[in-house]
């Protein structure tokens, strides 16, 4: 027996072959942890592949949380693979946990299974440059905010396309000193906060820690502040075309949140403005959320590791106690930048003494300064770690929205 196709068949069947030779896009599965059935992962390849390792985007559709962004997926997507991202939609079918601060422990595997080639794993990925992006958004790179012949400074910011109305932001300085978006460190240090604070909304930008690589602990001071408060300024300058509503929150973890608490300690001080770029901005900051890290070296345990690399820096303490003094974000701290800008902090219950110990000393100097902060102990033993559990980043994400909204 003979099947004869009809024209119709025959055109479709063209086009199929076509699109294969051609390189067609495909799909594959992932297993989702919040959401109740396996999700199929829409690839969608850029218009011209190269040999070389290629810049993704995980674009999540269909989200339990409000679409701020009003313009359209198919003109954000055609750019996308445009400019040569490779893309992976991800498609939610509303479900309701499909949103902070659930959504999380899914953003946290979507990395893992990158880092480990559980997902995309027939393509060469660009571990520099792996960004999740909610459906609505667009990715604004490599914004300058501190030029220099060693080592130019930047970063890059995911944001709602056409909002309904102006968004706040957050801030982040890579603990990756080598790349700000590296999705290895993001992955160890389970860092989910930006690419959660996305999906609820709010624009998210990762700037380049102000030290370069290799990274020995040492936050040379006054340079970092001048470099801190231009990422501000720079990200500020972006608010009318962005259509962001001037409000900046920060998230510091390890050595990123020296430099978060850091900005709201050297807040109104011009002694540090000045420097890079957008200067006649403002570099205020509305919040920040500041988990594990060092923020004084004049209150450390007696045997500290660290010790000898800071007296082979700065000098013995005792004798250069200015300099050690300097070094401090906490150490800037007074009574009326609390007042009026509380803070938001966490740590692991199995972190190491030394960082447990310095959240401690910060605890006491905002409690003598009469601070209203909030402190909530992870108590899932998980080490040097971004929290994950849903009660902590549920009050993490109800003092943003206090500070941003």
């Amino acid at each position: 027996m003979i099947c004869r196709l009809k024209p119709v068949a025959l055109l479709t069947l063209a086009v199929t072959l076509i699109a294969s030779a051609a390189g067609a896009d495909t799909t594959e599965s992932w297993t989702s942890v919040v959401a109740s059935n396996t999700i199929t992962v829409n690839i969608l390849e850029p218009a011209n592949i190269t040999n070389g390792p290629l810049p993704v985007v995980i674009f999540l559709k269909n989200l339990a949380a409000p679409r701020a962004g009003t313009e359209s997926d198919d003109a954000i997507l055609k750019d996308f693979t445009s400019a040569g991202y490779l893309v992976a939609v991800l498609d939610y079918a509303h479900d309701p946990h499909a949103c902070a601060p659930f959504i999380n422990r899914d953003l946290g595997k979507l990395r893992d299974d990158l880092r480990y080639k559980k997902l995309l794993a027939g393509y060469r990925l660009d571990d520099a440059h792996i960004f999740i992006v909610p459906s609505g958004c667009r990715l604004l790179r490599d914004v300058v905010f501190y030029p220099d012949p060693a080592r130019t400074l930047a970063m890059d910011i995911v944001y709602p396309s056409q909002p309904a109305k102006p968004v706040g932001t957050l801030l982040e300085f890579s603990c990756d000193n080598q790349n700000r978006m590296g999705n290895t460190s993001l992955s160890i240090c389970s860092d989910t906060i930006l690419d959660a604070a996305a999906t609820e909304g709010y624009a998210v930008a990762m700037a380049d820690h102000p030290v370069p690589a290799p990274y020995k602990g040492l936050d040379a001071m006054p340079d970092c502040a001048w470099k801190i408060k231009a990422a501000v300024r720079t990200l500020r300058a972006q608010s009318d075309p962005l259509h962001l509503n001037g409000k900046i929150a920060l998230i510091g973890f390890s050595r990123g949140s020296g430099m978060a608490l850091m900005l709201v300690t050297t807040q109104g001080k011009t002694e540090f403005e000045g420097h890079g770029e957008n200067p006649g901005i403002s570099s205020d900051v509305q919040g920040a959320v500041v988990l594990s890290g060092r923020f004084t070296y004049l209150d450390l345990l007696p045997d500290d590791h660290m010790i000898p690399r800071y007296e082979k820096a700065w000098g013995v303490r005792t004798n250069h106690l200015d300099v050690w003094r300097n070094a401090g974000a906490l150490d800037y701290l007074t009574n009326s930048t609390m007042a009026t800008l509380p803070l938001f902090l966490s740590i692991n219950c199995s972190e190491a003494p030394d960082a447990l110990h310095q959240m401690t000393v910060l605890r006491q100097r905002l409690a003598e300064l009469g601070s209203d902060d909030t402190f909530m102990m992870d108590r899932t033993p998980r080490g040097h770690k971004v929290p994950l559990d849903p009660q902590i980043l549920d009050a993490m994400n109800y003092y943003l929205r206090q500070r941003l909204e």
